[in-house]
């Protein structure tokens, strides 16, 4: 039965559980928009805990971006209300089993929870938990925390949490080993196209996080570290093994015997596979590994390609693209200028090559008369009528440059040049401003973008 007496706001649907809370749809009567409710119960002879109303007014300066944001507060006998802005996005919780995200994603992901860790430790907040239930994914890949003002899951806090959160995106699971042996054995299969160098950096992380071997500082440095080993490409869903050409390791066929060994029976659990890995497979090759000789040493000790030679090699080929893609535009603005010139002669225009008459051979020519040459034909007058000012377009929006020439009883054509500070204004014309022309002749201007 609900007890509740919140007047203003009603809430509608459970959309999470937590340890300290539960979190509603809700529907504010008063402004007719939809609002997150945080309901949390507390003791009504203890009464509203004060620390979590200061926590909460000193997180109003939080980043948006990062933390959910706080609308308002109300208490009644027995509980709190916090409305919370509500986002578009949806629970990681929801995800853990079947996000496509990528090796690479998932490391920005977790450095950028870090961040909002350091953060708010600067406003004095810490100790919330990073739990999957407690992040909230809006637009591309971005975390957000729901509740900061708790912290009540010591485990799922500070580094230790990041640690646990990051091996359930790696694994796709929302179970967690007791055992951390087990935890980096179970990795080792979920990260089984990575070269075994870049799981052990990735392992030893997880391995210092959970056991609180080393602070949020040293641990966020290290997660940078590991960034820079990916190279800045657009494609992020392919791994680092696949950037560097290196074959994938074969999955361990004694993965079983060795999880039996260092589990006890208490802590196995139901197995799942892991042969989905979270790493995409390869859309396209655009480099072909070198031939491996029949003497090469075992797969994960073939020697590397050096990632700034394919990087450089990348780099020459865009360039050479580019190259060939800008000669074959200019081919075709010729062409298009060719045409449009032969379009635009006149028909009676003579040519310039000369003609050539052979006369016959006479053997006693006679005077023949000449036609005299005509004079040349006299320009017709222009009446003062049919003279017009041609206006000064320069700095004048396109529109308004249209419109005054064919007021002015003038013909025009432009062209755009990229100059983003005169965008959509004329930079420059042909015939000048002021100058006096016939009606209908054509002015030439130039408009920025």
């Amino acid at each position: 039965m609900d007890t509740h007496t919140y007047k203003r706001y009603n809430k509608e649907q459970q959309l999470q559980k937590q340890s300290s809370g539960n979190l509603y749809k809700g529907r504010d009567s008063i402004l007719h928009r939809d609002v997150m409710l945080y309901i949390s119960e507390f003791n009504e002879n203890e009464g509203p805990r004060l620390d979590v109303i200061q926590s909460i007014k000193d997180g109003s300066q939080l980043p948006e971006d990062r933390f959910m944001h706080v609308w308002d507060i109300e208490l009644d006998s027995h509980s709190i209300m916090i409305v919370l802005k509500p986002e578009l996005g949806y629970f990681l919780e929801e995800e853990l089993e079947s996000h496509s995200l990528s090796v690479y994603e998932i490391l920005v992901l977790i450095r950028t929870l870090g961040q909002s860790m350091q953060d708010a430790a600067k406003d004095g907040i810490s100790g919330f938990s990073v739990h999957a239930n407690n992040i909230w994914i809006q637009g591309a890949n971005q975390p957000i925390i729901i509740n900061y003002w708790s912290n009540e899951d010591p485990l799922w806090s500070e580094a230790g949490g990041l640690g646990r959160l990051l091996y359930q995106l790696i694994a796709k699971t929302s179970i967690i080993p007791a055992n951390v042996e087990a935890m980096g054995l179970l990795l080792v299969d979920a990260l089984g196209k990575m070269p075994v160098d870049e799981k052990e950096v990735i392992i030893k992380w997880i391995r210092a996080a959970v056991l609180d071997r080393k602070s949020l500082t040293v641990l966020l440095k290290g997660l940078d570290q590991m960034l820079l080993t990916y190279p800045e490409h657009l494609d992020m869903e392919r791994t680092l093994s696949e950037k560097k050409l290196i074959p994938p390791i074969p999955p361990d066929p004694d993965l079983t015997k060795k999880m039996a060994a260092v589990q006890s029976p208490q802590e196995q659990f139901q197995s799942r596979s892991f042969q989905d890995t979270i790493i995409s497979p390869p859309k396209s090759a655009p480099y072909q590994a070198k031939p491996v000789q029949q003497q090469a040493r075992p797969v994960q000790h073939q020697p590397q390609s050096d990632p700034e030679e394919l990087e450089t090699a990348v780099r020459r080929s865009g360039t050479k693209k580019k190259w060939i893609l800008a000669g074959l535009i200019i081919l075709v603005l010729l062409i298009a200028e060719m045409l449009t010139v032969h379009l635009l002669r006149k028909p009676d225009q003579p040519s310039n090559q000369p003609v050539v008459v052979e006369k016959p051979a006479v053997p006693n020519p006679t005077p023949q008369p000449t036609t005299p040459t005509p004079a040349p034909a006299t320009p017709k007058p222009v009446n003062e009528g049919d003279i017009v000012v041609v206006p000064n377009l320069k700095d004048m929006p396109l529109k308004e440059a249209e419109a005054l020439l064919l007021a002015n009883n003038l013909r025009y054509q432009f062209f755009l040049e990229a100059n983003e500070a005169s965008a959509g204004k004329v930079m420059r014309q042909d015939p000048p401003a002021n100058q006096n022309v016939e009606k209908g002749t054509e002015v030439t201007f130039y408009v920025g973008k």
